[in-house]
């Protein structure tokens, strides 16, 4: 079966990241103003720092990103600074021991789902617990593929067996219009060429970010979540 043009016009982005993976420093800056700088990090903040010294700590999916302090690091890639290699839907760890987990807009990319919140579920020890962030509105961002969106009530189902602790947004609204806007804008404004829709697709990227920080005030409007672009959940496994 032949992949459609949309398709492949998208992977391009997926590569184009694998490239710069391969220079972690450049990876871990670029990183940081396109991904960390505008997004609500204080529940972050807090879950990282909420665990004694001695507590197993684990970071799923963490690719080329440094992980917080006392967290293990683990991907599906043998990439430098990456301390396990698995797969989140059969992780490799013995079940109930693990103290804290982050997730980090993963699960999105992981075939079977359900396997993988499963997965959480069995390796974590009875109180445990864990802080995922979800994309909900979120354009199609290739890992190498990119399969499901949550929902504020679709996060809740997800974690029907577990105690949620804390739930809101990473990335609000505005985050959302400027996602959307620079894709169609690129798209749009290519005409259908491929290389003048990379070409927009990298130029838009600096003029178009700034506006996401507006969601430091926005994320907080009653019904933001209901066009918010990224929900974070920490959650705690029964004991």
């Amino acid at each position: 079966m032949v992949p459609s043009r949309r398709v492949t016009e998208s992977d391009w982005v997926f590569e184009l990241k694998t490239r710069i993976k391969r220079n972690r420093r450049l990876a871990t800056v670029l990183f940081y103003l396109t991904d960390h700088a505008y997004l609500r990090n204080a529940p972050r903040r807090r879950f990282v720092s909420s665990f004694p010294a001695g507590s197993r700590l684990l970071n799923l999916g963490a690719g080329f990103r440094p992980s917080p302090a006392g967290f293990r690091a683990m991907d599906r890639d043998p990439l430098p600074g990456i301390d396990v290699v698995g797969d989140m839907g059969a992780l490799p760890l013995r079940s109930g021991s693990i103290d804290g987990l982050l997730c980090e807009t993963v699960l999105e990319h992981v075939p079977d789902g359900a396997a993988a919140f499963a997965e959480l579920g069995r390796v974590l020890k009875p109180g445990g617990r864990m802080f995922l962030t979800l994309p909900f509105l979120w354009p199609y961002h290739a890992s190498p593929h990119d399969y499901r969106r949550w929902t504020e009530s679709g996060v809740k189902r997800e974690l029907a067996g577990f105690e949620i602790l804390q739930l809101g947004l990473s990335g609000g609204p505005t985050t959302t219009l400027v996602n959307v806007a620079h894709e169609w804008l690129a798209l749009t404004l290519s005409l259908g060429i491929g290389a003048l829709y990379r070409v927009l697709y990298l130029a838009l990227m600096p003029l178009l970010f700034p506006f996401k920080w507006l969601d430091f005030v926005v994320a907080r409007l009653p019904n933001a979540e209901k066009i918010g672009a990224l929900f974070y959940v920490e959650a705690r496994k029964a004991a």
